[in-house]
């Protein structure tokens, strides 16, 4: 029985060649790896780079990879070693995978003779995935069906299009955390962090790990995701279940935004801590009322790794000013359209005008940015009933159909849940870990869910630092405090009430 490796460097970030690991950097890491379970006959490397130098091991470069070309490179490799009998696939950016996890995993895929073998319930990095080589040209053939990205599930994924075709095998974890979104992988700036706190704490072990985790949620804090920024005051409608209004009064009257050259500046001292963030400029209000916005959107995109988010009604926006955008980032702009219901009368009581107008605009967007778009519902009891084909109606047209939670920011609102979907145990707020939102005027709060009523207002009892005054590393570091309370259970007083903690942003 022999067994052969294929390690996927085809998208390798920069950072998986950094040596943080006792001079070593983590694809190094994962060539040894798979020199000494494979032997060196026995391993590929598939990458795009040129310069790329794995040492000695056998290299299939191309300038551009789909699964397909993937999957064919695994078979062709496969096809010149007959006898072997199991095929792993490594990512080329996960230093720590495990070499007892490894072993139980070709233990089960071959006393089993299984055609797919993974660990499930583990973080990722940790464990190979295993194919028998067998299945290759059929996955080879699923792939030119369904084309994929290339990404680190895309090979389950290929799978998934016919999973009842192969026999398919797993090691459990002992305890499943896959809810603590937790990856030990160099891919970016803020994994990178993660992984060498682990490996700094000889915490290298997929079992050691896993019991260590839930006991030291602050490894799960090290640079923001997910950027929240207010552009704008001004909102085209003033909706029965946001607690907007509340705060300023009603946004149709309103007419702040934040000049772009503070924006520009902004993103600049963000993208210095933390270069691969998604930027939601929608924190309040709505982006549409920015005087300028094809100068925000270029501020946020001018920046290599960064993408944009807008969450929008889908009222006023000039059809000029969305064929520029998409003419110029077809796929680094992402548009959430809140549209609630598809009845004229139930949207009216929701949200106000503009039913037919956010509609067409829905629609159009999702032919200009195709699977970049998503159709959003919140769901209340106010519209229960309608989201059934609120979703049929907009799965037509495109499999991001979102039924967001219903938020109550922390109890200031009237409880209009339908389900209650929290955990039964309480996590660390995820905001608190990864996401950080700033105000028009740059003030920042320790989370956006955490208002408090003021007098017949409601508003924000904490402001932890002005990025403009401050600066955003500042910000971001006194953000911890509050994250280091929930991990401690001693939460704030808005906090306690709040039930988004286990609601993650992209």
């Amino acid at each position: 029985m022999e067994t052969l490796i294929v390690i996927n460097a085809v998208t390798l970030s920069p950072y998986a060649l950094l040596p943080r690991f006792d001079g070593e950097c983590a694809f190094g890491l994962v060539c040894r790896f798979a020199r000494e379970l494979a032997g060196q006959p026995g391993v590929l490397v598939l990458t795009s780079d040129e310069a790329l130098n794995p040492d000695g091991l056998a290299v299939r470069r191309q300038a551009a990879w789909s699964m397909q070309s993937i999957l064919q490179a695994c078979a062709d490799f496969a096809a010149h070693q007959p006898s072997a009998d199991a095929l792993l696939y490594l990512q080329a950016d996960s230093p720590l995978y495990d070499p007892a996890l490894t072993e139980r995993l070709l233990a089960i895929h071959r006393k089993y003779r299984a055609e797919y073998t993974f660990a499930d319930g583990y973080p990722a990095g940790f464990a190979p995935e295993i194919l028998r080589p067998t299945i290759l040209p059929s996955l080879v053939l699923l792939a030119e069906r369904n084309p994929l990205p290339v990404d680190r599930d895309s090979l389950f994924a290929v799978l998934q299009k016919d999973i009842n075709s192969y026999d398919i095998e797993t090691e459990l974890s002992p305890l499943d955390v896959r809810a603590w979104r937790f990856a030990a992988t160099c891919d970016n700036k803020r994994n990178l962090q993660t992984v060498e706190g682990l490996w700094r704490q000889k915490l290298t072990g997929a079992d050691q790990l896993v019991a260590w985790l839930p006991q030291h949620p602050e490894l799960l804090r090290t640079l923001p995701a997910f950027l929240w920024v207010q552009i704008s005051s001004a909102c085209p409608q003033s909706c029965s279940y946001c607690p907007y209004p509340a705060m300023v009064g009603d946004p149709r009257q309103l007419d702040g935004h934040m000049p772009v050259g503070r924006f520009t500046s902004l993103l600049a001292d963000a993208v210095a801590v933390c270069d691969d963030l998604v930027v939601d400029v929608s924190l309040w209000g709505d982006p549409v009322r920015h005087p300028d916005f094809g100068a925000i959107a270029e501020a946020v995109l001018s920046h290599p790794h960064t993408t944009l988010l807008v969450e929008t009604a889908g009222l006023g926006w000039p059809e000029e000013l969305v064929r520029s955008l998409q003419q110029r980032w077809p796929k680094r702009l992402h548009w959430i359209v809140s549209l609630d219901s598809t009845e004229p009368a139930l949207y009216q009581a929701l949200r106000g005008d503009g039913f037919a107008e956010a509609q067409a605009f829905a629609a159009r967007l999702g032919q200009a940015f195709p699977g970049q778009v998503h159709y959003q519902a919140v769901r209340m009891h106010e519209n229960e009933e309608n989201l059934e084909n609120f979703y049929r109606s907009w799965i037509k047209l495109s499999d991001t159909v979102i039924i967001q939670k219903y938020d109550s920011f922390a109890g200031t609102l009237p409880d209009r849940q339908v389900a209650d979907l929290a955990p039964l145990e309480r996590l660390p707020c995820r905001h608190l870990a990864r996401d950080m939102a700033i105000l028009l005027d740059g003030g920042v709060p320790p989370c956006k869910h955490c208002l408090a009523r003021q007098g017949d207002s409601l508003g924000y009892p904490t402001i932890l630092a002005n990025v403009f005054e401050d600066g955003f590393l500042t910000a971001w570091q006194r953000q911890a405090a509050w994250y280091e309370r929930h991990c401690r259970q001693a939460y704030p007083e808005p906090c306690r009430e709040c039930d988004e903690y286990h609601t993650f942003n992209a």
